[in-house]
């Protein structure tokens, strides 16, 4: 790393940062015989353990990275201060293996792919393997940005960067990138000298900027790769198997940068010679050309859909913050800081014609939990019964068979006389609602700190308010023995409570319990439904500090 600072003349400054990283990393796998011993006392080699052979891989990843801005401070009269910049950035990452590996160790202990034979347990030629790749990707930008303000009154600032990804194609690969920014210091103002004493800060804030995202981490997504295997034909030609392509899957050549334009309105406060301080800020940002999930297809294409900048979302919410901070006489000094902040994200377009449940849908709110509403667990039989006699068009027979006595009973909303889920579409969504969201809601902070006479003290709580978590039918350490697969079955304590209508192997009998009957092989007491959807709220201490 090597860093440059130049000031030819007094306020003109310019930065120089070289960054460069190599790391290296080297496999290496010995593998032996395995032997067992047959009726007759004689050592064979397990049929399980019959490969001996040395496998070695290297990689190799060079990282550099340049930043270069320069600055220039300067006035125009008393009042008008401004500040121009302009650089320029750039990062370039390759990245190489190299791969081999033979069978046949000669000697145990001497493991190298020069001392190998070749040839397997039963003395047959095996091909040894080799293999290398090499791939590369870069980076570059420019930027520049300008800054004005009036005695500390008004302030303004104007950015522009000019990206460009070599993961895009040539006429994809560039895009600008603007934002600019405004802001008033009432408290700097004439009228305000008769509150000052009071109100110590108050600042009026707005701001509007975008961002390029590549949304990729791969070197060449928009071309297609063979991937080529040495002796990997199924038929034998001239007694041997043929090297192989194999058939690429799909890409999307137009891929390019996800745009993210954000829209921010704030005010920050201070009151009480600044003892207590806060700031609020609301904002809307709205994510263009997202490189969204793949759409469906009809399985016929036979090969995986591309992912494509197909998606446009908008996220709104809020931030919060409010700090008292003081000293008293006797040298205890203390701060308290809140901090609250909430958002939401609606999908604003996708192409998803079939409106199914659980995809991207315009119109919805991403992480939305649908599922049924449950009317509870059915004590007896003739309970039972008689719920699937109120469903005189079917029961709930979609979801199951052989509904009895500890089994969860279902609500028909939609008062067609029988459980479904429709087409499991938005538009046909039978019995199913909306039943939560696994965003997490208004998330909070509370930093509370203290210091006197060389003593001092940190607790910092971190959590959120408001959070739906679905637990997957498999997710044995939430259903216990009542899980999809009982194989899958992990037990605590609280997996006792489940429905029994008489005593078993010590357990008293529990037809209040949490938990439905325990089925192998059945998920129809664990579908999506809003008597087991969790409250994912939570607050925790996350750091605490004592030190003197």
């Amino acid at each position: 790393q090597l860093g440059l600072v130049l000031e030819p003349i007094k306020n003109w400054v310019t930065h120089i940062d070289f960054n460069y990283r190599s790391k290296r990393y080297d496999w290496h796998e010995s593998t032996y015989y395995t032997y067992v011993h047959n009726a007759l006392g004689e050592a064979t080699i397990n049929s399980k353990g019959n490969t001996s052979g040395v496998r070695e891989n290297t990689e190799r990843t060079d990282y550099v990275n340049l930043n270069a801005y320069s600055e220039y401070g300067f006035k125009v009269g008393d009042d008008h201060n401004f500040k121009v910049m302009a650089g320029f950035q750039m990062e370039h990452n390759k990245w190489h293996a190299f791969s081999g590996g033979r069978q046949g160790i000669i000697v145990n202990g001497y493991d190298e792919i020069d001392i190998t034979t070749g040839v397997d347990y039963k003395g047959n030629a095996v091909t040894p393997t080799i293999g290398g790749s090499t791939t590369r990707w870069s980076t570059a930008g420019f930027f520049g940005r300008i800054n004005y303000d009036y005695k500390g009154r008004y302030l303004a600032e104007i950015n522009l960067r000019y990206d460009g990804s070599s993961r895009f194609r040539s006429d994809n690969r560039w895009n600008v990138f603007p934002s600019f920014s405004l802001g008033w210091n009432v408290a700097r103002e004439n009228f305000w000298e008769s509150l000052a004493q009071t109100v110590n800060t108050l600042k009026l804030r707005g701001s509007y900027g975008e961002l390029g995202n590549q949304n990729t981490s791969k070197p060449y997504p928009t071309y297609q790769v063979l991937n080529i295997s040495t002796n990997a034909g199924t038929w034998l030609q001239d007694g041997k198997k043929p090297n192989i392509a194999k058939m690429p899957g799909l890409i999307s050549s137009t891929l390019t940068w996800e745009r993210v334009k954000s829209w921010n309105v704030g005010l920050d406060w201070g009151v009480f010679n600044n003892r207590l301080t806060g700031s609020f800020d609301y904002f809307v940002r709205k994510t263009t050309d997202m490189v969204g999930p793949a759409p469906t297809l009809p399985e016929i294409l036979g090969t995986d859909v591309p992912k494509t900048n197909n998606t446009d979302l908008k996220t709104y919410g809020f931030e919060f913050s409010l700090t008292w901070k003081d000293r008293l006489k006797n040298g205890l000094g203390y701060s308290a800081t809140f901090l609250l902040s909430d958002s939401q994200t609606k999908i604003l377009s996708y192409p998803n014609p079939n409106l199914t449940i659980g995809t991207y849908t315009s119109g919805h709110l991403t992480g939305e939990i649908w599922g049924y509403e449950t009317i509870g667990i059915a004590k007896s039989q003739e309970e039972m019964d008689a719920h699937i006699a109120s469903l005189p068009n079917g029961g709930q027979s979609k979801l199951g068979t052989n509904w009895s006595a500890g089994d969860i009973m279902y609500a028909d909303l939609n008062g067609d006389g029988k459980i479904d889920p429709g087409a499991n579409k938005f538009d046909d969504h039978g019995d199913l609602k909306k039943i939560g969201n696994s965003t997490p809601r208004f998330q909070f902070g509370l930093d509370l700190s203290a210091d006197w006479k060389g003593f001092d003290f940190r607790a910092f709580f971190q959590g959120v308010m408001k959070r739906d978590y679905w637990p997957t039918t498999r997710n044995s350490y939430f259903w216990g023995a009542t899980c999809e697969n009982v194989w899958y079955a992990v037990g605590f304590k609280q997996h006792l409570d489940y429905y029994r209508a008489e005593p078993y192997y010590g357990l008293d009998t529990n037809i209040d319990s949490y938990y439905p009957r325990p089925l192998q092989g059945n998920s129809k007491n664990v579908q999506k439904q809003t008597r087991y959807l969790q409250d994912a709220s939570y607050i925790r201490l996350k750091n605490l500090q004592i030190g003197y």
